[in-house]
């Protein structure tokens, strides 16, 4: 289980979040990984994080600010927390994931 992360590193990896919704699958830290793969279901953050970059990420791809219903986000969360959760098995075993070049934040082709 990776070492408990602080507030300050929190607060970075949601601005991340914000900042960065196209970032790629293979672009992800670690860290964030590990985290998603440390517990059997999200943690607060972990929730968070997922929104943040889930919402920022439809704002983009959609290229305007839009009011995301609350249902889609909680599923959203779910299945972009399960691949990170892959990604980080994956890195783990030296494999090439296949979503190596997908945005991080988009939950398209996961339901």
């Amino acid at each position: 289980m990776p070492t408990p992360m602080d507030a300050e590193a929190q607060a970075q990896f949601l601005k991340m979040a914000e900042e960065q919704p196209d970032i790629l699958c293979s672009q992800v830290p670690d860290v964030i990984l590990e985290f998603a793969s440390a517990e059997a279901e999200p943690t607060p953050f972990m929730e968070e994080f997922f929104a943040t970059g889930y919402a920022e990420w439809m704002n983009l791809k959609h290229g305007r600010r839009i009011n995301i219903p609350q249902n889609l986000i909680d599923r959203a969360i779910l299945v972009l927390w399960n691949r990170a959760g892959q990604l980080n098995t994956d890195r783990i075993l030296g494999n090439t994931s296949p979503d190596a070049d997908k945005p991080f934040f988009s939950d398209e082709d996961l339901y």
